[in-house]
Order: structure tokens, then sequence, then C-alpha cells
């Protein structure tokens, strides 16, 4: 039987606040777990990204241009230096044969 003094509303109350709590708790787990997954994903993706950066630098260290390598291009830079220095020269000359043609075919009016 039913005891008249029962206090329903009490018991839904308590039981209530129970069902607060065990949701918080719940949530609070999920969030938890969630965060540490997610950083351990991160963890994992930064160890892929430098174990690729790693192969990338070591195959270019194998393949760098030595001391040897430079001194070799810096001699063929000069040269080249020095062939364009000449026909610079070389223009010179030419301008001034022109200059003189075109004096010449100015001041003779075509005439020979």
């Amino acid at each position: 039987m039913v005891n008249p003094k029962t206090d329903y509303a009490a018991w839904r109350f308590w039981f209530d606040v129970g069902q607060y709590i065990i949701a918080f708790l719940v949530g609070f787990y999920v969030w938890f777990s969630n965060r540490a997954k997610a950083t351990g994903k991160d963890v994992k993706n930064v160890k892929k990204t430098m174990d690729g950066i790693e192969s990338r630098v070591t195959k270019l260290e194998t393949g760098s241009i030595s001391h040897d390598d430079l001194g070799k291009v810096y001699e063929r830079v000069n040269g080249i230096a020095v062939q364009v220095s000449n026909l610079d020269g070389k223009m010179d000359g030419v301008k001034g044969a022109v200059d003189m043609i075109n004096e010449h075919l100015l001041s003779n009016g075509g005439k020979g």
C-alpha cells in the first residue's frame, strides 16, 4: 500500500538532481576522451609530416652542390663575363663605324 506520508515531489527532485549529475559526468567524460584522441591524432600527424620532411632534407643533403662544383660555376660565369666584355668593345667599334657612315651620308647627301 501507498504510505500517504511519502513525499513524491522530494523523491522526484532528488531523482532529477541525480540525472543531472550523471549527465554532467558523462558529458565531461566524452569531452575529455575526445580531447585526448584529438591530441593523439595531432601528434601522429605531426610525426608523419616530420618523417616526410626528414626524408626530403636527407635527399637534398646527399644531392647538394659542393664547393668544387660552385668553383666550376664561378669559372664559367667569369668566362662569360669576359666574352660579354669583348662583345661590348666590338659593339662600340661597330657603333663608331655606323656613326661615321651616317655622318658621311648626311653631309654629302648620299652622293658618292
